[in-house]
């Protein structure tokens, strides 16, 4: 009898375990430059086999203000900043910064039609600082130079609570937001989500919605399910207890 009970004891705790991992999800990979998110609208960056972060080439290198060129034949990026020029080779370790030939412990790649580069390499060349968070996911860069600060918390205050799904069963994409009293929070995680659910499907759509979902300033406050459109698939949005969650259906689901 005693082993039949802890059985069930570790199967309830396991199933317990797995349905927080679950809801919590996995956070998304984040790079802030000088404190702002940098946001990418189609490829997203990665971390690669040497465990470096990949990025876009273009939308790092213009966001720290260099000018990026992109050459197929040659299959090199070239990154100039005032009198700093960075060469980064697909495939190759080996690159160039100010006309010296260096090596790094990872490479330039090509993915999807894409050039990726390694973030630190590319904010080091022009005298920025980095810093890796693996609890929060996050490479924080500071062009001034200067340290970056550590967060005081190990899980980011707005992005560490809120939740993307990309593909879910019927759900084409969906964002779960966990509600906390602090309002200055509270606030900055609605305007977190609206902004990642406007790349998405547009800044009318996602205005109509989060004007809804912003209605909940307490815990108690539950707002029923509403729809909206958008194109020909249904949207709903809906707040009760510490979740928010904003769905998009996929097209002919039937909801009634």
């Amino acid at each position: 009898m005693k082993k039949i009970i802890m059985v069930i004891t570790v199967v309830i705790v396991m199933t317990s375990i797995f349905s927080i991992l679950n809801v919590l999800g996995e956070m998304p990979l984040r790079i802030l430059i000088n404190g702002d998110r940098l946001f990418f609208p189609d490829a997203q960056p990665f971390i690669d086999a040497n465990g470096r972060t990949q990025t876009p080439a273009r939308f790092i290198g213009e966001e720290l203000g260099a000018t990026v060129t992109w050459d197929g034949s040659a299959q090199k990026a070239t990154f100039v900043k005032g009198s700093n020029k960075l060469i980064l080779y697909i495939g190759k370790k080996e690159y160039e910064l100010d006309g010296k030939k260096l090596e790094m412990d990872t490479a330039a790649l090509l993915q999807e039609g894409r050039t990726f580069v390694p973030a630190r390499y590319v904010a080091e060349a022009f005298g920025a600082t980095v810093r890796w968070d693996s609890v929060i996911r996050t490479v924080y860069i500071d062009t001034s130079g200067a340290v970056v600060p550590t967060p005081q918390a190990t899980k980011d205050p707005v992005y560490g609570w809120i939740k993307v799904d990309h593909n879910r069963q019927d759900v084409e994409y969906g964002i779960s937001i966990t509600f906390t009293s602090d309002q200055e929070i509270l606030k900055a995680r609605f305007d977190a989500a609206e902004k990642m659910f406007t790349e998405e499907y547009g800044a009318d759509i996602a205005k109509e919605v989060f004007q809804y979902l912003r209605q909940k300033k307490l815990r108690w406050d539950d707002l029923p399910i509403k729809q909206y459109k958008v194109g020909n698939k249904i949207v709903t949005a809906e707040a009760a207890g510490f979740e928010i969650l904003l769905q998009v259906w996929k097209e002919g689901v039937n909801l009634q």
